[in-house]
Parts: C-alpha cells; structure tokens; sequence
C-alpha cells in the first residue's frame, strides 16, 4: 500500500502537482446522495486530490495593461479578465489537471485497480451555461473542494474556497477515484483561514458570499462556513471585474504565494 501510494504521489508531483492528498472513502460518508465515491465506483477504497498552484501575476492582473498602446482603456479590464485571467489563471489549469487525472488514472488501472475521475469543474462559459440548465443548484458532479479538505489539503474560509497552508486559496483541484487501497494522508488539526477577524474575503465580494445561519466561529472548518450564489459571482464579475478577487485578498501564504 505505501509503495504504490509513494508511485502516485511522486509522479503527480513531477508532472506539475503543487500539493497531493489522499482519502479513505469512510471521510466522505455524510455526502449528497449519488455523490459519494462509491455512488460512481462500487469498490472504491481511495481519493487522490491534487492540486496546481495559481500564477502570482496571473492573479493579480490589475496593474497590466495599464500603459498599452495596443488595448484602448475601456477595453483593459474585460481582456484582462475574461481572457488573460479566465485562460492562465483557470482554463489552462484545469486542462493539465484533468490530464493528470486521466493519467493516473490509467497508471492504476494498469496495476489491476479500477478508477475514474471527473472534468475540474466548469471551465468555460459554454460548460456552465450546460450544468446551470441541467443542475439547478449548479453543484459538481463531485465536490472537488470536500475531497481537499477531507485529503488534508486545507479547510474552508470564509470565502467559500479551500485555503492551503501553502498557497491560501490560489489553487486549484482535481481527484481521481480508485478502487486501490493507498495511505490516506492525515487532516489539517490547525486553522488556516483567520476567520472573522480577517473576513477580508467578504469586504471585498460584491455581494455574492454569505456566511451561512449555522455557521459556527471556532475550529477546523471541514464544512462550508459559507455559501456563494455562484449566478450572482457571473453576474457581478461582469459588472465589477472582481473575478477572482475572494482569492487574492486571502492574506494567508500571500507572500509564499509569490514564488
């Protein structure tokens, strides 16, 4: 078991793993309905989460453009965002993350173990106006974020997103289900996220978080201490150019973050 899980730890983290977790399927029961490990692999035994760190500058993108002779002003902030941004800092992300994912999955299925995984989630505008239509709630088909924290990777913030010790909230995740028995990683025992007397996050959002009615203050947040109307993130991204905004203002690794 530690052999093999030792294989698909050093392998993801040569080909471009920030951070890598694993999970017995017992710390996702408790899941939504059809949504468990074992709701899509009946033999399920492990999760693999990983995870590719943001680009410093593809993050804060404000300052670029600003002396261009090419890109008229009025224009800047909408290439920077909903191009620039939306390509390095999430497209092209979540195409070497799924491609990770395809490939170790392959990689245990040739060891004997069957596995699966799931497209990182919604890259485009043309897959989210496909789920919205389909899935009301706008969901994953796999909660990509419940896999991190139950990895080890983080906990939740206040911004609805996991924050890592090592990169706070700038990265992002996929996983691989497998039917191979692999050493799970141990939880996070210590907070992350400065919680409500930081709540930056919140300051900065135009109004699409709110913390939720139960939201309890102390510990280790395995659960959502939030929720994001994720229509209303659309909407104001395309009003405010805050795409991205609940991610950079975390103050936790911000400064690691940067190398």
């Amino acid at each position: 078991m530690d052999t093999l899980t030792n294989e698909v730890v050093t392998w993801l983290k040569a080909n471009g793993a920030s951070v890598v977790g694993i999970s017995n399927v017992e710390r996702f029961d408790g899941a939504p309905r059809g949504h468990h490990p074992r709701d899509f692999l009946h033999e399920a035994m492990s999760v693999v989460t990983f995870g590719v760190a943001l680009l410093h500058q593809a993050l804060y993108w404000e300052g670029h453009l600003v002396n261009s002779e090419l890109v008229s002003p009025e224009h800047q902030k909408d290439v920077l965002q909903n191009y620039f941004y939306r390509q390095t800092g999430y497209a092209m992300v979540n195409q070497l993350l799924d491609m990770m994912a395809l490939r170790v999955s392959n990689f245990l299925e040739s060891r004997g173990y069957l596995s699966l995984f799931f497209p990182a989630t919604y890259g485009t505008r043309e897959i989210w106006k496909f789920i919205r239509d389909r899935i009301p709630s706008k969901s994953g088909l796999f909660s990509q974020r419940h896999a991190a924290v139950n990895t080890g990777l983080g906990e939740f913030g206040l911004n609805n997103l996991v924050i890592t010790p090592e990169y706070g909230p700038r990265i992002r995740f996929n996983s691989v289900i497998t039917e191979a028995e692999l050493t799970p990683s141990p939880l996070l025992e210590e907070k992350v996220c400065l919680g409500e007397s930081c709540s930056i996050c919140l300051q900065n959002c135009p109004g699409a978080i709110s913390l939720r009615p139960d939201f309890e203050p102390g510990g280790v947040w395995y659960n959502t201490p939030a929720r994001t109307d994720t229509d209303a993130c659309v909407q104001l991204s395309d009003l405010h150019y805050c795409l991205g905004r609940c991610m950079k203002v975390c103050p936790v690794a911000q400064e690691s973050s940067k190398y």
